[in-house]
């Protein structure tokens, strides 16, 4: 039995090592603290015993003193000896000493041991003498403590405690160990084979030290940790498995995806030596991956070099100091066939971990077609699709370089416009295909006739432009009159069909005063104009002091400002009250009137910009601006709850076309509101010119709802047949016999013959130009329905109540 003990207290030993060696540090240091305290309290006493020594020693002396006086001053010796005795029997008192002034001696008891270790007090023995009351001395007594006694005392109660506490540390000690062993070590013990048998591929399970409900202590927050990493050891894990299996799907997809990609791709090692090649990448330049494996890239991919070497060679060297930045060029690419191919090179570093350079990643994209196609577009886009001529952009860019030319170096340079005088007759009769052709022979003739260094464009339409180099106005002339001569003569022939087509030439010097290219082309068009007007098949220079052509000039500029208004909306509407000539009228009615506001504010009246406007077609255009603009002023009125007035819109006849009612139409469909409201203005002339047109632009809006009036009716043709084909709702009689019916029975019976028929019709009739009320007299007894004019109300820009009154024989407007 007790032979297993030593095995057994080692493996306590080794269980509980770490209590064994704090407990060997408590005890020794408890030991080291109790002998120190042990010494301090044993001191203590002993100065404590000394002092109650003496104080003892002084208590006898004084109780015996006094009968020792007596004694010794009586001569009894033997009552002296016997008081010396006596203090003997005190524990105070080893040895007394008794010394008579004549050196006579009494001493009673023994001095042990080292004299120096005793307590020695002298002490004086007096009587009180009874007659003369003073004290006379007798001799010294003499009180000695050995203090043998005391240290023997002492040195027991020392060893008793020294034993009570080395028995209560070794108990304690021996208890510590037990409960650290039952508490902490085995526990610890038990963590220790947990960790040791833990399986980071099969996690176990979670770490149950079995201590009952112990509370969270340090050794459950120990457990509680334990078990944290374990769990998130098994949240890594799972990541990691994630991981592996998204890189594995990643790597997948890189491959299938290198190797369906269109891009030729090549990887290759640090040093340059090919690793991989795509599909894409063996069809390009001719090689097998088998064949091109570990041959340095510079074999296999061959790019044509130039002045600093083979392209690819420097983006691979580029690549190397570039760190993760992309190196793209373009280079032609020559493959093993001898085939050559313009692609884009792109080179990429591959890069390890820890960043170091592991291979690079060359990509080759094919932009042969790309290239081609571009090349193509920047022709096109320079170039008239259907003469292969230059066109208006591209003559421009010539026209730019041609002005700096003249600006810097004084060259000389020409610019001559062709405008072809009956083109539109053979588009109308015969077609645009027929205009097609005449355009692409006319381009080539231009072409053969003109000087090489001469530059032929065509501006748009059936407008040619020449830029002609190093010529004088004299030989400028020259060229003008034989394109003039040869465009006299040619005879253009479609389906047996001959047509003569002529041309206007307009020809601009390029000197230091014209400012800019759109300056020379503005010029060159007033020239040609000016040929125009002269009768046609001419040419004509720009001469800037030529009033005509200044006029002109000047006519174009404002056509610029024009499409910048209708842009800005710099355009402003006005509204003139159209009133009943008798009673009340029941819906507002105004004209629209439209003003221009010039960059400083002013309002400019439109008869200074729409014979410009007509000219150069911008009508159109401001027509489409107006009914916009009208039709939104009634949609926010609508919106706002307020009375929706009729509107008139004036339309100018370029404006009578399938273009302008179909954005009409549209903006009708944007906008719901009632069509009743909007009434259309067309002077007569405009639509009889093209009456057919006309009608059934008419007769499309009026099915919407839409209403009608005839302009300035009487100024014309006045032909009331063409009333038939017409259907207006209302005839505006022209201002001219308006204006004179009150003086002039001529006027008088002409409008009161226009009222008459457009009542027969069913038509109402307009009076424009009511300025007085003399006129408003007449009208009402002719009978006229309606009234216009400064005696009736002035534009405005924004739309007023009216009322009609009369005061007197006077008739009145009266706003709200």
């Amino acid at each position: 039995m007790f032979s297993h003990l030593p095995s057994r207290f080692q493996i306590f030993y080794q269980a509980n090592r770490l209590a064994w060696r704090l407990v060997a540090a408590v005890v020794g240091v408890s030991f080291i603290v109790t002998l120190s305290l042990t010494a301090f309290l044993v001191r203590q006493e002993y100065q404590r015993s000394l002092t109650q020594i003496s104080t003892d020693l002084d208590t006898l002396a004084r109780s015996v003193t006094p009968q020792l006086g007596a004694n010794l001053w009586l001569v009894n010796t033997e009552a002296v000896r016997t008081q010396l005795n006596s203090l003997l029997q005190t524990k105070a008192v080893n040895w007394v000493e008794l010394v008579e002034p004549d050196g006579s001696r009494y001493s009673v008891g023994t001095v042990s041991g080292d004299p120096k270790n005793a307590i020695s007090k002298t002490y004086t023995v007096n009587y009180m003498h009874p007659l003369t009351g003073k004290a006379v001395r007798l001799g010294e007594l003499r009180l000695v403590n050995t203090l043998d006694g005391l240290e023997s005392q002492l040195y027991t109660q020392v060893t008793r405690m020294l034993l009570l506490l080395g028995s209560g540390m070794a108990a304690s000690a021996l208890c510590f160990l037990w409960l650290y062993h039952r508490l902490i070590a085995r526990h610890l013990s038990h963590i220790a084979e947990y960790t040791r048998s833990f399986n980071y591929e099969r996690l176990s399970a979670p770490l149950d030290l079995a201590r009952g409900d112990s509370g969270q202590d340090e050794l459950q927050v120990l457990t509680d940790a334990f078990n944290t990493m374990r769990l998130n050891l098994q949240k890594g894990i799972d990541e990691k498995d994630v991981a592996q299996r998204e890189l594995f799907q990643e790597k997948e997809l890189a491959e299938v995806t290198l190797i369906s990609v269109a891009d030729a791709i090549v990887t290759t090692t640090a040093a340059g030596h090919v690793k991989l090649l795509n599909p894409a990448a063996e069809k390009l330049i001719g090689w097998t991956f088998a064949e091109a494996k570990g041959l340095p890239i510079g074999e296999v991919v061959i790019t044509q070099s130039d002045a600093e070497g083979p392209r690819l060679t420097r983006l691979l060297q580029a690549a190397q100091t570039a760190g993760k930045r992309q190196q793209r060029e373009k280079a032609t690419l020559i493959s093993r066939g001898g085939e050559r191919f313009m692609v884009e090179i792109a080179i990429a570093p591959i890069s390890d971990w820890d960043g170091n350079r592991i291979g690079y990643v060359v990509a080759l994209h094919d932009i042969s077609a790309a290239e081609a196609l571009t090349a193509r577009l920047a022709y096109q886009a320079t170039h008239d699709e259907l003469t292969g001529l230059t066109n208006r952009r591209g003559f421009m860019s010539a026209l730019v370089q041609a002005n700096d030319a003249v600006k810097l170096t004084g060259a000389r340079r020409l610019l001559m416009q062709i405008d072809l005088d009956q083109f539109k007759l053979v588009n109308d009769t015969c077609g645009h295909q027929a205009g097609d052709e005449l355009l692409r022979q006319l381009a080539r003739m231009l072409i053969d006739m003109l000087p090489d260094n001469a530059l032929v464009g065509r501006l748009g339409g059936d407008e040619f432009g020449v830029l002609l180099a190093d010529l004088d106005e004299a030989e400028a002339q020259v060229v003008a009159m034989q394109l003039l001569v040869a465009l006299e003569q040619y005879r253009f022939v479609w389906q047996d069909r001959p047509f003569t087509v002529t041309g206007s030439l307009g020809l601009v010097s390029m000197d230091q005063d014209c400012a800019s290219p759109q300056e020379a082309m503005s010029r060159a068009d007033v020239a040609c104009f000016a040929a125009k007007d002269a009768g046609r098949n001419r040419f004509a220079w720009y001469r800037g002091g030529e009033e005509d052509l200044q006029g002109r000039h000047n006519e174009l500029q404002l056509l610029a400002t024009l499409r910048q208004a209708a842009e800005t909306n710099r355009f402003k509407l006005h509204y003139q009250p159209i009133v009943p000539t008798l009673g009340p009228h029941q819906v507002p009615h105004y004209e629209v009137l439209l003003r221009l506001e010039d960059e400083q504010g002013r309002l400019i009246s439109p008869g200074a910009f729409i014979p410009a406007a007509e000219r150069y077609d911008m009508m159109a255009t401001i027509d489409r601006w107006v009914v916009s603009h009208v039709l939104d002023e009634l949609s926010q009125r609508q919106a706002r709850g307020e009375v929706l007035p009729e509107l008139s819109i004036n339309l100018s006849g370029k404006s009578l076309n399938r273009q302008t009612l179909a954005f009409v139409l549209e903006q009708l469909e944007e906008k719901p509101l009632p069509s009743d409201r909007i009434c259309f203005e067309i002077t007569e002339t405009s639509a009889i010119a093209n009456i057919k047109e006309s009608a059934l632009f008419i007769e499309a809006l009026r099915a919407r709802g839409c209403r009608f009036a005839l302009d300035d009716f009487g100024s014309g043709f006045s032909s009331f047949t063409y009333l038939k084909s017409l259907p207006v709702d209302y005839l505006k009689i022209d201002g001219s016999l308006v204006r004179d019916v009150a003086e002039d029975d001529v006027s008088r019976q002409m409008v009161l013959a226009v009222n008459r028929i457009a009542h027969a019709m069913g038509r109402k009739t307009i009076a424009e130009y009511v300025e007085n009320q003399a006129i408003v007299t007449v009208l009402q007894e002719i009978g006229v329905d309606y009234l216009q004019g400064y005696h009736i109300g002035r534009p405005e820009p924004a739309i007023r109540e009216t009322q009609q009154v009369w005061a007197g024989n006077e008739f009145e407007l009266r706003g709200d």
